[in-house]
């Protein structure tokens, strides 16, 4: 299997890289907990009905942990706690609830360090591979239905370098949370330039 990636051309007008090329990161289908719980029954003997129970009675749990103010860490997943960002206010005294202008989730994936080589390496993210998306996926068949890419043999155990544990820094995680979504792209753009667009290229 490979993650796909579009080309495309930063036209902004006042940014000093205009007319560069990057890559994004392309999504060809959608997986509902309908079908992870399929796949879940496959694998072992727990049946359909019951995978969706327990996915659905998790989520519900770890909303309400969150909404307590704790953090939710799953080993072998990751980390989810809530984040905040707030309008300033003149002085302490005049800081209050409604300073707080928005409320997000910020999820951190699991890092496992190799304490031989000091690689670290993020849950999701072992083996993947990435490729441009052909142009004939997700165009339309006769029959009306997108096209879907099959699967790709060629895939690889990566190594994830760029990796970083998160820090708790209060108001700011919210800003690191999107700092570290800019960054991903720009990674994303360097990867789509220097893969090979026949045989992809692995992390």
């Amino acid at each position: 299997m490979a993650v796909y990636y579009k080309v495309y051309q930063d036209n902004r007008k006042l940014n000093p890289h205009k007319g560069s090329w990057y890559g994004r990161a392309a999504m060809t289908d959608t997986d509902t907990t309908d079908d992870l719980a399929k796949a879940i029954e496959e694998k072992c003997t727990v049946n359909e009905a019951d995978v969706l129970a327990v996915i659905r009675a998790l989520v519900g749990e770890i909303t309400k942990s969150l909404q307590a103010s704790h953090r939710v860490k799953l080993p072998g997943f990751g980390t989810f706690k809530l984040g905040m960002t707030s309008a300033p206010a003149a002085s302490r005294d005049k800081f209050s609830a409604a300073n707080i202008k928005d409320v997000h989730v910020l999820f951190q994936p699991e890092v496992k360090i190799n304490r031989t080589t000091g690689t670290r390496t993020r849950t999701f993210l072992t083996g993947t591979r990435v490729k441009e998306l052909p142009p004939y996926i997700g165009a339309e068949t006769a029959g009306g239905q997108p096209t879907k890419p099959g699967k790709d043999s060629g895939s690889y155990a990566g190594k994830d370098a760029g990796a970083q544990t998160g820090k708790d820094s209060g108001s700011q995680s919210g800003q690191s949370g999107q700092s570290g979504q800019s960054g991903q792209s720009g990674q994303s753009g360097q990867s789509g330039q220097s893969g090979d667009k026949s045989g992809g290229e692995d992390f």
